[in-house]
């Protein structure tokens, strides 16, 4: 689903317009964001057992099947599993993360039957036939959640900013 220019010209207008009320109102913008920031980073730490390099690594393979089943349309079933896959490589240049560690993490989350590895040698999230159960999504079903409620909160906390009379 590709945006159109008039949806890029309107997100960019956007954009520009909320960069001006959060410097207007730093202080509430900053309040309010790095609680998001720290709330979300403790909740995964908790989550992820203090590691945050798996997380940051799932997140990148996530994104990446999110975006191939975009693309298609949203079916998750006419995406093969070497368009939803990353290499352990890659992950290590885009994460910054060493190439061993990322192997390691990888198989751990293997192990707990998040992901697997496609013919290619790339990872992917690992889904049932339909493609879109996944064991990853179900087991941190609860921190998705919260997630969700903490973007909101974030959200409704900037409309709010957004909406107050110029600084």
């Amino acid at each position: 689903m590709a945006r159109t220019r008039a949806a890029e010209v309107d997100r960019d207008g956007r954009t520009e317009v909320l960069l001006e009320r959060f410097a207007e109102h730093y202080p509430i913008y900053q309040y309010a964001f790095v609680e998001f920031v720290v709330d979300h980073l403790t909740d995964l730490a908790r989550s992820f057992e203090g590691d945050l390099q798996k997380m940051l690594l799932l997140a990148v393979i996530g994104q990446r099947r999110l975006r191939a089943i975009r693309e298609a349309g949203g079916d998750p079933r006419a995406v093969p599993a070497e368009r939803m896959s990353v290499s352990a490589s890659r992950l290590a240049d885009v994460t910054g993360i060493p190439r061993e560690s990322v192997r390691r993490k990888l198989a751990r989350m293997e192990e707990r039957g998040w992901i697997a590895q496609a013919a290619d040698g790339g990872w992917f999230i690992l889904a049932d036939e339909s493609g879109t159960d996944t064991r990853v999504r179900r087991d941190l079903a609860e921190v998705d959640l919260r997630s969700r409620r903490r973007v909101a909160r974030l959200v409704a906390d900037l409309e709010a900013l957004c909406d107050r009379p110029g600084g």
